[in-house]
């Protein structure tokens, strides 16, 4: 390179090189790293560099090297090992994530960075009580820290801790009121009334100047879901439509692409292709995954199986779709799993299938032989499940379509679902989500086992007995006193899946049906109801 970048000193070097990498010009990025290397071989910032371009250009095992090259280099530094946790993270390893957090938060316990992102770690995988230890760390540093006091409230109440969540959301909202994500935790709280005070603070806070983006969403929610419990629906619908609108604004989401991306899997995983996975040789445990529509009674359905003494509840776990990401690494170039998928033989499926036990084991550490996976977005998936797992159960969660496009509606999610902010795109992927369920129908007869929300509440007890029976369990009475368990629900219904179930809120979407015309209209070819 003779363009003058060999006399520039190293930080601009490293500078420019950082921003070619964000930008997608990994190549030039790493020629400058080139020039840096040559003056000082083990430059932890030209290795930082480095790992971003190789992330960007989605050569991970490239990137993971740069990273734990910096982290060995300096074991202490808590931006080299946060680098890593956060990498290993996006992998879905959150088990050796927590193994680089673990010694560095323990000789740093008054750091509140590393402490917060410890915290958040063992969070994903279920440690309760030492993430409430770390986030209270963080707090001793930075009693007012935002993120460590939401976070704390979000581990208070998976565990039913309710009124401790409570005062950790309030205390968030009182030092920061601007901080909108904060107002919608606290709103969110089931059987918990916004004070006067609290939605003239709110009120006020929109009003603001130079209050961002998602600071006003957060607002917008928290204020629907506060009106909404008054039961003033119009000025809560006038918030949601606010909030959903800024919202749609902010977040990626193509519903050609998804329309797409499921013909793609419909027209790839066939009858013929499918018909030899029951063949295969069965793992020793046994997934149970529970999918479809988010909002649609999933976690009540885990609810009632992990309470059954031979199931292991997993939540939410992003591995499926990691194993599909793994599979479209497989042949550079390819955009889509179903481009790889004819490629694979026994022994590579079998290493897949393996390499997501492995990943899911963090989430059973009991090593049950069942175990709960409820990620709604694996429906597209079921054919990649059943030729992975023969064995697996399949149950697809389905409630009333237009209850359900209402509640992801008025559900303000930390991340993903992004197709939940417009009612137009919410109908359309609803209907995507029916198509294809009819496919596994028909390609894979009697796989899936189809529960209808309003099923469970008018007879519990012929449901939960049609669940275990497909999931080849034996009836135990604690399915049916699922509401008395005590374990950790790091969902949006927490708190409804402990507490019996009442019919009462089968009908609620008709509050808002004077704002639901369209929404009918798009969903009426499956409307049974």
């Amino acid at each position: 390179m003779d363009d003058g970048k060999n006399t520039m000193p190293t930080p601009d070097l490293l500078r420019e090189a950082e921003a070619l990498s964000r930008d997608g010009n990994s190549q030039k990025a790493e020629q400058l790293c080139d020039i840096v290397l040559e003056r000082e071989p083990e430059n932890i910032g030209a290795f930082r560099v480095l790992a971003l371009a190789a992330h960007e250009d989605k050569r991970y095992i490239i990137a993971e090297a740069f990273l734990k090259r910096v982290c060995r280099l300096q074991p202490d530094d808590v931006r080299a090992v946060s680098d890593l946790a956060k990498f290993l993270e996006n992998r879905g390893r959150y088990r050796e994530s927590i193994a680089y957090l673990e010694p560095i938060a323990r000789r740093l316990p008054e750091n509140p960075d590393i402490q917060l992102l410890f915290g958040n770690m063992l969070g994903i995988v279920g440690r309760v009580d030492d993430a409430l230890g770390a986030y209270d760390r963080c707090l001793e540093a930075e009693p007012n820290d935002p993120s460590a006091l939401i976070g704390r409230g979000h581990m208070l109440r998976i565990v039913g801790r309710t009124d401790e969540a409570l005062a950790s959301y309030r205390h968030c909202t009182s030092v920061n009121p601007e901080f909108g994500a904060a107002w919608w935790y606290l709103a969110s709280l089931p059987k918990h009334e916004m004070t006067e005070e609290e939605i003239v603070v709110m009120q006020d806070q929109l009003t603001a100047d130079l209050l961002s983006d998602d600071a006003k969403i957060g607002l917008h929610f928290a204020l629907a879901r506060t009106y909404e419990q008054r039961k003033d629906f119009q000025t809560a619908w006038t918030h949601y439509e606010q909030g959903n609108k800024k919202k749609r604004e902010l977040v990626n989401y193509d519903p050609v692409k998804t329309e797409t991306d499921q013909k793609k899997i419909r027209d790839t995983f066939t009858s013929d292709k499918l018909q030899d996975a029951s063949n295969r040789e069965h793992f020793a445990e046994t997934p149970i995954f529970i999918l479809g529509m988010p909002r649609s009674g999933s976690t009540l359905i885990e609810q009632i199986l992990s309470s059954h003494s031979s199931v292991e509840g997993g939540g939410e776990l992003p591995y499926i779709m990691l194993i599909a990401s793994r599979i479209v690494e497989k042949n550079e170039g390819s955009l889509h799993y179903t481009e790889n998928i004819n490629e694979l033989g026994q022994e590579e499926l079998d290493e897949f299938g393996q390499a997501y036990l492995q990943l899911a084991s963090t989430h059973n550490p009991e090593s049950k032989a069942f175990f709960t996976d409820k990620m709604p977005a694996n429906f597209p998936h079921a054919g990649l499940i059943h030729m992975l797992f023969p064995q697996a159960k399949i149950i697809d969660a389905r409630r009333h379509p237009v209850a359900t496009c209402l509640a992801n509606y008025r559900q303000l999610y930390a991340q993903g679902k992004n197709q939940s902010y417009d009612l137009t795109e919410l109908g359309e992927y609803y209907l995507e989500y029916i198509k294809m369920m009819d496919h596994w129908d028909t390609v894979m007869p009697g796989v899936v086992l189809r529960v209808d929300y309003e099923d469970m509440v008018r007879d519990i007890d012929s449901q939960v007995a049609r669940i275990l029976d497909h999931c080849g369990l034996p009836f135990e009475q604690s399915c049916l006193d699922f509401h008395k368990s005590e374990r950790s629900v790091n969902t949006a219904s927490s708190e409804q899946v402990r507490e019996p179930i009442y019919d009462s809120a089968l009908d609620f979407w008709r509050n808002y049906e004077l704002y639901l015309n369209e929404l009918s209209e798009i969903l009426s070819p499956v409307m049974k109801w």
